[in-house]
């Protein structure tokens, strides 16, 4: 989208004459510009995303009243004014969490967790009955065949691309034989599935906005914490290049307890580190469909089903 779209689209819905756009260099599926320092402007770039974008803004609108969301002033999936879905919202103050993380103390770190865990109740508390209403999902279904048929997808894939050995999908498809069962147990709710620090906005050590709802979707409750596992585990993964000089994995390394004291109904699961065992498998799977040659994920995937073998 360039600056004259942007203009005529900031005119012709009366947001006033665009006097300054700046493009914000996060993530990879949408672009993002910060309008006159007041507005985002977030476009969806990739065809097969648009029922995720739709979803989001979905969630914003959803939760508008009940916990610090962007407030969308426009959105339009008709592609006559542009041929991309895209929406608008009022920019919130604030930083990222991650570019505030280092400077917290223990005590400033733990009550970011705790207000950040009354925000993931209110979540999982909510209805979902209008949601899968307006998305014509189903309101039931089986969670242990949901991630194992993820897995199972993207491990067929990598074999006809042959992006792991032949030892190494063995040694993958047993440990999936061996603790697929853990995951029966199932708690289905709303589930914020991308709940990392950088879609967090802070001020003064205070939550003011949470970001990036395409994850949000109906999954098991500890499915909440596969993402702050792989913070503790992996501080470095989702953090953007201007701050990775300031990560120190022992700053991350208490996250897991802090949830666990504020937030204790996430670990209650039989058999939980196998679950998120299961659940980091399936994520870096489907991370190394995108990224074939990461030596990085590979290793990932090795550390997850504890397999010592340099060549994978």
């Amino acid at each position: 989208m360039n600056q004259k779209v942007i203009k005529s689209i900031f005119l012709k819905y009366k947001f006033g004459q665009v006097k300054s756009i700046k493009k914000i260099e996060i993530g990879f599926t949408n672009k993002v510009y910060l309008i006159d320092d007041k507005y985002i402007l977030k476009v969806c770039e990739d065809l097969e995303n648009e029922d995720n974008f739709e979803k989001e803004v979905f969630f914003y609108n959803f939760f508008n009243e009940k916990i610090p969301v962007p407030k969308i002033r426009f959105f339009d999936n008709s592609k006559m004014i542009y041929d991309k879905y895209f929406m608008i919202y009022n920019k919130i103050e604030g930083d990222n969490l991650y570019s505030q993380w280092h400077l917290m103390n223990d005590s400033e770190r733990k009550d970011i967790i705790k207000q950040l865990c009354v925000i993931l109740r209110t979540i999982n508390k909510s209805s979902y009955k209008n949601f899968t209403h307006q998305f014509k999902l189903h309101s039931s279904f089986n969670w242990h065949d949901k991630v194992l048929y993820n897995i199972k997808k993207s491990l067929k894939k990598i074999k006809q691309k042959k992006l792991l050995s032949r030892k190494t999908i063995e040694k993958i498809n047993s440990f999936v034989k061996k603790n697929h069962a853990v995951l029966s147990e199932q708690k289905m709710a709303l589930v914020h599935g991308d709940v990392h620090f950088d879609n967090i906005l802070v001020k003064k050590n205070k939550i003011f906005g949470i970001l990036d709802f395409e994850k949000m979707d109906l999954y098991s409750l500890d499915f909440t914490l596969d993402v702050i596992k792989r913070m503790v585990d992996y501080p470095k993964k989702y953090i953007s290049k201007d701050f990775e000089k300031y990560v120190k994995k022992e700053d991350y390394s208490q996250l897991l307890i802090c949830f666990k004291e504020f937030y204790p109904e996430l670990f209650d699961f039989k058999n939980l580190d196998k679950r998120l065992d299961l659940y980091a498998l399936e994520y870096e799977l489907a991370t190394l469909l995108n990224w074939p040659n990461s030596k990085e994920v590979k290793r990932m995937i090795a550390q997850t089903i504890s397999y010592k073998n340099s060549a994978l």
